[in-house]
Order: C-alpha cells, then sequence, then structure tokens
C-alpha cells in the first residue's frame, strides 16, 4: 500500500481542462492517499485531507501528470545497456574497432549484436577482416536495416543466389556477393540466428529499460511487444504502466489470435492493440512513397503487407472491442492505411503509428475518422540532417504535420521510439514546440516546417492527457485531479515559466506511479 504524501510549493500544470489554450499553472499543493489524488489546491486544505502524510518540497517545480510515451520498445531500451552503442560513432573505422574489441573479449563463436549507427549504408568489407571468428549483427538505429560480417550471413544462410525478400535488399558487390548490408527485411534471417533469450534475462532488460523510464518521468509507455512469448515478463515489472501493442503475426488467422492475446487487463499492465507494420523507415528509404525518392530514384520504399490484412485486423480488433495500431510512415503508406480504415467503417481510436508524411487531404481524413496521430516529435529535429534530401523540397511540407492535425481536430499522441529516439520526454515537448535541434545545450540552426509548430501546453496534453486517452485511460491518469491516479512527476523547475531550451534540460525530481515514489532524485522532508 502506498504512503500518504503531501506535495507543497509546487507549480501544478493539472492538465484538468480537454483545451490546452486553457491550460494553466498554479501554485498549490497536491494531497495523495493511498494511489489516488485525494485534493488539488489550498495546502491547508491538502494537509487536512492527508494529516500524516510524508511531506515533498517542490520548491517552486513544476508538478506533472505522469508522462506517458506513446510508442516505446522497453525490451530494446533494456539491451542498450549490454549490447554495443554505435550511437555517434564517427565511421566505420571506428565501429571495427569497437566490435574488434569486444571480441577479444569473448570465445570464438559468439555473437556480437549492437545497435545505433546512422547514416547512409556503409562499407563494411573490413567488418569480416577484422572479426572474422565472431558473427556479428549491427543493427541501423532506427532498425530499418542492419550491417553483418561474413560469419552471420553463413548462419543466417544469406549468400551470393539468396534472392531479395519482398520487404528488403541484400547489397552486393559487382561480382554478386553480398557485401553486410541488409536493408529492411532483408535483415530478419540474420537476426532470428542469433540465440533468442530466455525468460529471465528478457525479464532483467525489461527492468533496466523500465529504471531508465522512472528517472525521465515517465509513468507510462505503450509499448511495442514483438512477440506473444514477452508477455509473461511484464505483470509485476514494477515500473511504468504497460499499454501493450501486440505485434501481429505475418500469417494466420487474426480474429483468433486477437482473441487469443489481447485483453485489458488492469491500469499497470494489459494489451489493448493489435499491432500492424506497414511500411519501412524513412532514414533507410523503405518509407512507402507515392513517388520515388529524391535523392535516390530507383526506389519508392516498402509496402510489407496488402491492405486487407488491415482491414482483417481492423475488423477482428474490433468485434472484441479492442483497437488497432499500424505502422505507416510514407505518404502512400498512409493513404492505404486510411483506406483500410474507412473499409473497417468504424476507426474511432484506432492510431497510426508516425504518420510522417500526410497529405492535407489524409491529414483530413485522419481527424475526421477519430484516427489517432502517434507522433514523434524528437524525430523532427534527428532527422533534420536528410528529411528533405529523401522527399524533396515539395514533398517536405507534408512531414510531420503536427500543427495542421491539431487544428483539424485530430488527436495527438506524442512518444519518442526509444530507443531509436532518446526517451527523455523533455527533449519531445521542446522538440515539439521549436523544431530546432540542439548541440550543446543551446539550439542551431533553423526549424523544420516552423509554421507547424505546437504549444509547449500543447505538447505537454500529448504526453500526458491526449496519451491516456489513446490507451483509453483518461478517466484515471492524464491529469492532476480528484479521485483519479496518482500518477505524478515533480521536475526542478517551473516548466511553463522557463526558456524551450530550459525545458529540454528540466530534471526529474520524482516520479510517483500510483502513489509510489519510484524514482527519487532529492530527499523529501
Amino acid at each position: 500500500m502506498a504512503d500518504d504524501l503531501l506535495i507543497r510549493d509546487a507549480s501544478i500544470f493539472a492538465a484538468d481542462t480537454p483545451d490546452p489554450a486553457r491550460a494553466r499553472a498554479r501554485a498549490g499543493c497536491v494531497a495523495v492517499r493511498g494511489d489516488r489524488i485525494v485534493a488539488v489546491g489550498d495546502e491547508d486544505r491538502c494537509r487536512r485531507a492527508v494529516p500524516h502524510a510524508e511531506v515533498i518540497d517542490a520548491g517552486g517545480g513544476s508538478l506533472l501528470p505522469g508522462l506517458i510515451d506513446c510508442h516505446a520498445h522497453l525490451l530494446n531500451l533494456g539491451e542498450t545497456h549490454v549490447d554495443l552503442d554505435l550511437r555517434g560513432m564517427a565511421g566505420m573505422a571506428e565501429i571495427v574497432e569497437l566490435v574488434a574489441v569486444r571480441a577479444r573479449e569473448l570465445p570464438e563463436g559468439t555473437w556480437i549484436v549492437g545497435r545505433g549507427w546512422a547514416g547512409d549504408w556503409p562499407a563494411v568489407d573490413r567488418l569480416s577482416a577484422a572479426v572474422p571468428g565472431h558473427p556479428v549483427l549491427l543493427n541501423r538505429f532506427d532498425g530499418h536495416g542492419a550491417i553483418a560480417n561474413r560469419a552471420a550471413l553463413r548462419l543466417a544462410g544469406i549468400g551470393r543466389d539468396t534472392p531479395d525478400p519482398p520487404d528488403g535488399r541484400v547489397l552486393r558487390d559487382e561480382t554478386g556477393e553480398p557485401t553486410g548490408v541488409l536493408v529492411e527485411g532483408a535483415a530478419r534471417p540474420v537476426r532470428e540466428a542469433v540465440p533468442p533469450m530466455d525468460g529471465p534475462r528478457r525479464r532483467e532488460l525489461l527492468r533496466l529499460g523500465a529504471r531508465d523510464c522512472l528517472a525521465l518521468g515517465l509513468t507510462g509507455l505503450h509499448d511495442a511487444i514483438e512477440d506473444v512469448a514477452w508477455l509473461d515478463a511484464y505483470p509485476g515489472l514494477d515500473g511504468p504502466r504497460v499499454f501493450g501493442m501486440l505485434n501481429a503475426p505475418e500469417e494466420g488467422d487474426l480474429a483468433e489470435f486477437a482473441a487469443e492475446h489481447l485483453f485489458t487487463g488492469d491500469a499497470s499492465f494489459g494489451v489493448r492493440r493489435l499491432r500492424l507494420i506497414f511500411d519501412g523507415g524513412l532514414g533507410a528509404r523503405g518509407a512507402l512513397l507515392s513517388r520515388p525518392y529524391a535523392d535516390d530514384p530507383s526506389g519508392a520504399g516498402f509496402q510489407l503487407m496488402p491492405v486487407e490484412r488491415v482491414v482483417e485486423a481492423g475488423r477482428a480488433v474490433r468485434r472484441l472491442g479492442f483497437d488497432l495500431v499500424v505502422h505507416a510512415i510514407g505518404d502512400l503508406a498512409n493513404r492505404l492505411v486510411l483506406d483500410a480504415f474507412e473499409t473497417v467503417g468504424d476507426a474511432r481510436g484506432f492510431m497510426i503509428e508516425h504518420a510522417s508524411v500526410l497529405t492535407e487531404r489524409d491529414r483530413d481524413r485522419l481527424a475526421r475518422l477519430g484516427v489517432i496521430a502517434s507522433v514523434q516529435p524528437i524525430h523532427v529535429t534527428d532527422d533534420l540532417a536528410w528529411t528533405a534530401h529523401r522527399l524533396g523540397k515539395e514533398r517536405a511540407r507534408d512531414a510531420y504535420a503536427f500543427r495542421d492535425l491539431l487544428d483539424r481536430g485530430a488527436l495527438l499522441a506524442c512518444g519518442s521510439d526509444f530507443p531509436v529516439a532518446s526517451p527523455n520526454p523533455f527533449h519531445g515537448i521542446h522538440a515539439a514546440e521549436t523544431r530546432r535541434r540542439r548541440e550543446g545545450g543551446a539550439e542551431v540552426g533553423e526549424a523544420f516546417g516552423a509554421d507547424q509548430r505546437v504549444t509547449r501546453a500543447e505538447a505537454i496534453y500529448g504526453y500526458t492527457r491526449w496519451a491516456a486517452r489513446a490507451a483509453g485511460l483518461d478517466h484515471e491518469l492524464g491529469s492532476v485531479e480528484p479521485g483519479k491516479l496518482a500518477d505524478l512527476v515533480l521536475v526542478d523547475r517551473d516548466i511553463m515559466a522557463v526558456t524551450a531550451s530550459e525545458v529540454a534540460d528540466a530534471t526529474v525530481r520524482h516520479t510517483i506511479v500510483g502513489g509510489r515514489v519510484r524514482h527519487e532524485g532529492s530527499p523529501r522532508c
């Protein structure tokens, strides 16, 4: 049972009005009894409500509803603690050296797995020469491709005669031999060749990721669960609440699958959505576009499933009272997914994950259908270096059109896609408000699509009230109101009174889930 709490001298951004334009921060106090908020506002009244409570002095810092990430990969975040971290590597030579150092620490034949490299597809011939005795798989930062050495290719059965899969491409040298660069679905055989982890290992990685989330003020996650084998590792995790999005199988009866595996659960864990992946990633040129890529006219991306599969999934979950989420990035992918939703007939509450490139017509259609746009503001600034190159100037105007979606009445639920991007929600709030990149704590360069910026209050709603509604739990979560579950985050500054750059630097002092302090950065009174 949670102890009673009293949080005093806080700047409370309660998100207690449906309209973020009317939301204001106000000084006050919050009283928590057990797992519920019982009073908000006057300190004397709050003290009367919980006379024997432990006291947390906010010191004027902001108290927000618990922050919810609407697109997370919790297990992958845990893996960043153990896999090779390739983020920020200067080039292939530095990556190869890092892999070689790890190889010297491991018995020959042991797999080496890493993630995080970015940029265009590298030349990887030296990787096999430097590490011949260990199979190596290095996933691209966004998961939409990988590089592998010859040992890994052999174990995966990829050779000269291996055809390209429908959803990817094996890059080859002038003799026809695979180079080790695997685009989109071509990486699947190598990933499947990596020995699977057992249940205890999976649970430990989830715990590591959960600890990171709590330290950042995340009290809830819409988590992408890739396999039903993972489900047993979530209950009792004692981290953020998990609103599961279970990947649908590529084949088989989706009505049977959904009936067997989707469940409401409780506010701490449930699997409420079936998840489909319709196209690839923009950075890897796998997102499905209506016209070829501006910087590579030879391709227009990959459609990973027929539209009929989306319709089947939508009808299956709707009959059971659940919802659907579909990954769609390119403009053609979004158009086809919305076509499928219209065929289902009742798509209200369905979610498009990313919704990165939407024509004006489809932005209007998304809002009219009541479809939720699950967006990742941090991708706007992380992808600045290549978005316009991939799309060209004309189509780039349709990318990450957050302002227009809101103005048309769409619900914008915010997340990060971590560990593809930083899991820090305050980085996402900053990106949504400014659409500018930060380096060394300062904003640099021009804003990408400055007319599509949203207000700070709207960005916070995207991580709180609207994210809770996307989980079907806005009656319990998403605002600081008496009667709601006490999911709260206290930061070290008045979040509505500082500059945008200072928002990004906010430090979480306390993360409270169901009335329990789960992360504490400073002592209580």
